[in-house]
């Protein structure tokens, strides 16, 4: 336990440069106007490998759909709802859909969408009306939907995380559909480092998630939907092996919740509020921030196995590892170390810092000598047996003799 809190409280593993610095140091100038907050974790043991004013409460605007997400996906799981479901399009969803400034995708009363084609609509397109329409059709209203979201916030432990409706739009935007309870509220807030621990939790509970989420297009009722998120492979702003996650657009700025997989490392970076808005530039710098802070991440750490289990000598100790160890390590070997903690758990070290819930992994091992060894103490222990059984004797016929 000592282990665990002391890694989770260490100093974070890199200084605090800005995006902008990192990226002009990959000979990639960006305006320092475009700076973000920002948040690059891996996903399978939570830890924070770079972080820049995580803190700071932000506008989540779109990528408030993750959480909408999360919660369809949690009641398809529990056969509450199901992806092949049909939802007909009354005329009050037909009116959500025409709300202007808006992203959005059209539906027509009468219409019948899946719950799958819905959710694509919330994903690739960041429709609104989608988001909206899933909520009423699953929790007969849309205060009660919210509620659920920040319920779910609270248990993840996204403490300064609030949510004012399933879309992420300001609540003034989608009068007169925004959900009564928070009628008097407008925006959402959050923070990259809630976002973080949101995308963490989402892929490891629901990975199917990213079947839509790296998806390019996709065509329903003869209309192509577009994915927002131009960092996925052979898009404008295309990157190898990204799949994932989301966007998100307000008037603070442009917001993204990315997530990339290679060799056998995921990497989920988020970054909001580049300014300004609105601002074509400042759009694809989103998506260019987020690819330069991934790729770095790609470049300084590997996930891979650290050490097997059998017999080695750690230090000044020879030990018997109890099984293979795996863990996230900077390429450069020179900048972590394996150590022995005081409860027998081998573990890496280095400058390392986690998110709620994680800690860096360990492995039992126990004190190994050689067989040369064991002998010598065997023999040496018999010798002493031998030596007071004789002492023992000459006393007794000691005794003897003198009574």
């Amino acid at each position: 336990m000592l282990l665990i809190c002391s890694l989770v409280i260490s100093p974070v593993v890199q200084a605090q440069q800005s995006p902008v610095d990192i990226a002009k140091q990959q000979n990639k100038y960006i305006d320092e106007k475009y700076n973000p907050k920002g948040m690059v974790v891996t996903a399978d043991n939570g830890q924070i490998v770079y972080e820049y004013h995580k803190n700071e409460k932000v506008d989540p605007a779109s990528t408030t759909k993750l959480m909408t997400m999360f919660l369809i996906y949690d009641d398809i799981k529990s056969g509450k709802i199901k992806m092949n479901d049909n939802v007909k399009i009354t005329s009050r969803y037909a009116e959500m859909s025409q709300l202007p400034n808006l992203t959005t995708f059209p539906l027509q009363e009468g219409e019948t969408f899946t719950i799958n084609q819905l959710l694509k609509q919330a994903a690739l397109e960041s429709s609104n009306a989608a988001t909206l329409v899933l909520a009423e059709h699953i929790d007969g209203n849309s205060s009660k939907f919210t509620d659920r979201m920040n319920s779910k916030a609270k248990k993840l432990g996204m403490t300064d995380t609030y949510f004012t409706n399933p879309s992420g739009a300001n609540n003034n935007l989608i009068k007169p559909f925004a959900p009564k309870s928070y009628k008097n509220q407008t925006v959402s807030r959050t923070t990259a480092y809630d976002m973080a621990l949101l995308a963490n939790q989402i892929l490891k509970v629901h990975p199917e998630l990213l079947d839509i989420t790296k998806l390019t297009s996709d065509m329903q009722k003869n209309i192509e939907l577009h994915n927002t998120n131009t960092s996925l492979p052979n898009e404008v702003d295309g990157m190898k092996d990204v799949d994932g996650l989301k966007t998100g657009t307000s008037t603070q700025g442009y917001n993204l919740v990315l997530t990339a997989k290679r060799h056998h490392l995921r990497i989920n970076t988020d970054i909001f509020n580049i300014q300004p808005y609105p601002d074509d530039t400042a759009k694809h710098v989103r998506q260019q921030l987020s690819n330069i802070l991934t790729e770095q991440a790609f470049e300084k750490y590997e996930y891979r196995k650290v050490i097997s289990k059998g017999k080695h000598e750690i230090g000044d100790k020879k030990v018997i590892v109890e099984k293979d160890l795996y863990d996230l390590v900077p390429k450069d070997k020179n900048k972590y170390k394996l150590k022995i903690s005081e409860n027998q758990r081998l573990y890496v070290d280095y400058n390392r810092n986690f998110i709620k819930g994680h800690h860096a992994p360990s492995v039992k091992v126990e004190n190994y000598e050689s067989p040369l060894k064991i002998l010598f103490h065997i023999c040496l222990a018999i010798f002493g047996l031998i030596l007071f059984a004789f002492l023992v004797m000459f006393g007794i016929k000691i005794y003897i003799k003198k009574n």
